[in-house]
């Protein structure tokens, strides 16, 4: 064979990879308890449930959170919670799981050990909170 065409097609086959989007996604888990967590979604998540955040009415991860042990967490909840459809008709899936150990705070400023997680029908995760 042709080692110009060779080449060639190793370095299509390197374009290619390269314009595939990987920005925006965070990291993603087994096959079938794939869920992708957005750029947007974490920020939300951030911006309501992190530790410092002002917003009323929230749940509040505990301080010292990492964005690493976020996904860890959304994943493991994922992997091994309840499953049940979202509420007041709304798409998408809630995933329910107790880590058993304080992971933050509820609504009422109460311990809370389990997480939330709500996951659209396109395996996007809408958001994830302590109650």
């Amino acid at each position: 064979m042709n080692l110009r065409l060779i080449a060639a097609l190793f370095l299509s086959f390197g374009l290619l990879l390269t314009a595939i989007p990987t920005t925006g996604y965070a990291q993603v888990e087994t096959s079938a308890d794939q869920v992708i967590l957005t750029h947007s979604r974490l920020q939300h998540i951030i911006e309501r449930h992190w530790s410092d955040s002002t917003a009323a009415g929230a749940g509040k991860f505990q301080a010292g959170l990492t964005v690493d042990s976020l996904r860890d967490m959304i994943n493991e909840a994922v992997r091994n919670g309840r499953a049940r459809h979202n509420t007041h008709g709304r798409p998408g899936t809630l995933y329910e799981y107790d880590f058993q150990r304080q992971i933050g705070t509820t609504i009422d400023g109460g311990p809370a050990t389990r997480l939330r997680v709500v996951v659209s029908n396109r395996n996007e995760v809408i958001t994830a909170f302590p109650f």
